[in-house]
């Protein structure tokens, strides 16, 4: 017979440790002891308050809580005078409030070891803190007194100012970054998606106390805010979130506002061309995705994306970096010429942009569109290239969702952009039924809006616009 020591580890995980004198592969462990080893995903748990405010949780347990605070709110719901104003609340962020003063609520979240953050986007504003689980009670009303108690004082609007032009100076030294906003400009000319996202001196006059007040108390209402917390109890969550808002008397039902119609994205395509003392040229070509994330092309544009791939000239890395995509061995690994080739998509409520980011000598930037027109021409799609592309995708998808802050803007994002929220076995298998003529349709549905052109940089060499169009308005995938 076994000696005790032996039979309490017969149903033991590989993760304790087990006496090498006994021999334990003689009985297997009973089925009971088999599935209660399986590990059990967490799920996220779903609720709203009395006054419309959503929250989401997902409790994995982990040491450091990350919560976030989406404004359903952002520059595609203003007229593009006022596109400004919501950039004024991301740099207003964690100031002065009926709580603390902005010296005190530095000294407090430095105490406590948190870090906190806001982003301003085209459909949503962020607010977003990293703490230590125990911590979150005192973090969290600190975070929601950005929009529910705000001081707005004088001084520290005047400081946003002064701030928002550093931000235009950086942005200016972020060639990609600058490049994507102007693709915006180009792609929604004059309407919602295109106005603009940040402030520049002509608007510093429109960020003003009263601006601000009156923007957060129009478009911060309870029935646009979703909390999401991952690492937290869901039930503590509610209940810490419902003691702020009856602290400022909105922990009941609220009285409804001005209704907001939501304008539909209407895509125009063009271009822009801005000229800079520059050693390259710096191209992203667009063209529309329709329906964005709520459309049919979601998923086939994804894919399409993932396998075209691409990335810089030289980039180390092994196995899984994308050196067999279609624009590294057809265009980076051909042409010395081009030094950094990307297929990316962005994804929005109505509609979306599927892009091509590249940086190439000068004198070859008809060429570059040449070659990427015989590409899309000549696309052949193997079962296995296929297969590639969306295993890249999915192992993307659960490799990010690991990190805490990814997981709480992925489930933000998408109750912003749809009202509910997917998890990663359901979009894997979604993309698991992409076939080879859903990705080539989709090309020929891209190819049949007109293009967006963005030149930066060293542009003399660049064709027309009405040039691009004809390139590929030939190309029949």
């Amino acid at each position: 017979s076994r000696s005790p020591a032996a039979k309490s580890v017969l149903t033991a995980t590989m993760d304790r440790a087990i006496p090498i004198e006994e021999h334990i592969a003689e009985t297997p462990p009973t089925s009971a002891a088999a599935s209660s080893a399986m590990p059990v995903l967490p799920e996220a748990r779903f609720g709203e308050l009395a006054n419309g405010v959503r929250i989401a949780a997902v409790d994995r347990q982990g040491m450091c809580a990350c919560v976030g605070l989406f404004v359903h709110a952002g520059s595609r719901f203003e007229t593009p005078e006022m596109a400004c104003v919501p950039h004024a609340l991301e740099l207003m962020a964690f100031r002065s409030s009926a709580h603390l003063s902005h010296l005190r609520a530095l000294k407090t979240l430095e105490q406590l070891g948190a870090t906190v953050s806001c982003r301003v986007g085209r459909e949503d504003i962020l607010y977003h803190f990293d703490a230590l689980r125990e911590y979150v009670p005192v973090v969290l009303p600190l975070m929601l007194a950005n929009i529910l108690c705000p001081s707005i004082l004088e001084e520290e609007v005047e400081a946003a100012r002064q701030q928002a032009m550093e931000m235009r100076q950086a942005m200016q030294e972020d060639t990609e970054g600058l490049v994507t906003e102007l693709m915006h400009t180009a792609a929604y000319r004059g309407n919602t998606l295109g106005n603009p996202l940040y402030a520049d001196e002509p608007d510093l006059p429109k960020f003003s106390a009263e601006n601000i007040r009156e923007y957060i108390r129009r478009e911060c209402r309870p029935d646009r805010l979703m909390l999401v917390g991952v690492n937290v109890d869901f039930d503590d969550l509610c209940k810490w979130t419902a003691r702020s808002f009856a602290e400022v008397g909105m922990d009941g039902p609220q009285e409804p506002g001005t209704e907001r119609k939501m304008e539909p994205a209407r895509y125009t395509g063009g271009e822009i061309r801005v000229s800079e003392p520059n050693p390259l040229c710096h191209l992203m070509l667009a063209w529309e995705v329709e329906g964005g994330w709520n459309g049919p092309m979601l998923t086939a544009a994804t894919v399409l994306h993932m396998f075209l791939g691409g990335g810089g000239s030289f980039s180390t890395g092994g196995p899984g970096k994308g050196m067999h995509t279609r624009l590294y061995t057809e265009v980076l690994n051909r042409h010395n010429w081009v030094e950094s080739c990307q297929a990316s998509s962005l994804m929005y409520a109505d509609t979306g942009l599927f892009t091509i980011n590249a940086t190439v000598v000068p004198q070859f930037s008809a060429m570059f569109i040449e070659e990427l027109a015989g590409i899309f021409q000549g696309m052949r799609i193997s079962p296995g290239e296929l297969q590639r592309a969306k295993n890249q995708l999915k192992s993307s998808i659960h490799m990010n969702l690991e990190m805490r802050s990814v997981m709480m803007e992925d489930i933000g994002r998408q109750l912003v952009l749809s009202g509910k929220v997917g998890t990663a076995q359901e979009f894997g298998a979604i993309i698991d039924s992409v076939t080879v003529e859903d990705v080539l349709e989709c090309l020929r549905r891209l190819l049949k809006t007109e293009p967006t052109l963005v030149a930066y940089g060293a542009i003399d060499k660049v064709p027309s616009h009405e040039a691009v169009k004809q390139v590929f308005s030939k190309v029949k995938p």
